[in-house]
């Protein structure tokens, strides 16, 4: 069983070489491949990304969307399976042998998500952390919508990890959606192959820049919004992508 991490790249100067490090050190895995998808960046991701990080593989997609990069690097991808992983994300150092000891584990597994923790969230916002991830995740995505009304998770965009196989099944991330609900999305398609799990272990770092961009009370509860309305309609209300850096 191998593993290819994809980490798709907007103008992440600031954030990609924390991230490729925590890849590149990973424990108790012996062969893996990072493939960064550079989705049309104008600062120096790439540069950084050549320079820097000799082993990872630098791909470009010109055609812009985290969607359509994600699909990019998962059709260029050797392992047959899948992590994506945000550029402004960090993950611990037994990651990867955790992911794949779950898939080794049970054939019936088709995909994983995580929870984030905000590395760059002020203390006293810390509960939002809290509520999403330990409440909501949980009782909302594994309960209800999974097992009760079988109509899908909950995933983390930020950490998925999936069969490669079951992912080209599934026809990949749906590159009509901009923001929002393309995880969702992608674990009730998987549902129809196999067993989908959010597992609280499967954490990674990740920054909260877009939670810190306003009020993150008022941008956690947009995030909620968002989501929601996804699950009703199977829409996103996103038209279009807004860099925070």
């Amino acid at each position: 069983m191998t593993l290819s991490f994809i980490v798709p790249a907007y103008n992440e100067e600031k954030y990609i070489s924390k991230c490729l490090q925590s890849l590149l050190n990973q424990k108790g895995i012996s062969s893996f491949e990072v493939i960064v998808v550079d989705n049309n960046s104008n600062d120096a991701t790439s540069e950084i990304v050549q320079r820097d990080f000799p082993l990872a593989r630098l791909i470009h997609e010109p055609r812009q969307g985290m969607t359509k990069a994600r699909n990019r690097g998962a059709k260029e991808a050797q392992g047959n399976i899948l992590a994506f992983i945000d550029a402004d994300s960090m993950i611990p150092d037994h990651w990867a042998k955790t992911a794949l000891s779950y898939f080794s584990q049970d054939p019936r597994l088709v995909g994983i998500s995580g929870p984030s923790r905000f590395y760059d969230l002020p203390m006293r916002y810390k509960f939002i952390e809290f509520v999403n991830f330990k409440i909501l995740y949980p009782v909302i995505g594994e309960f209800l919508l999974k097992s009760v009304l079988k109509k899908g998770a909950l995933w983390n965009g930020a950490d998925i990890a999936v069969r490669k196989d079951a992912f080209e099944r599934a026809g990949g991330f749906s590159e009509e959606i901009i923001m929002y609900g393309e995880d969702l999305d992608l674990a009730r398609k998987l549902m129809k192959q196999g067993k989908v799990r959010f597992i609280q272990n499967m954490w990674v770092w990740s920054s909260a820049r877009r939670l810190l961009k306003g009020n993150p009370i008022a941008e956690g509860f947009r995030y909620l919004f968002q989501y929601s309305w996804f699950f009703l309609t199977g829409k996103s209300k996103e038209t279009s992508y807004k860099e925070i850096r």
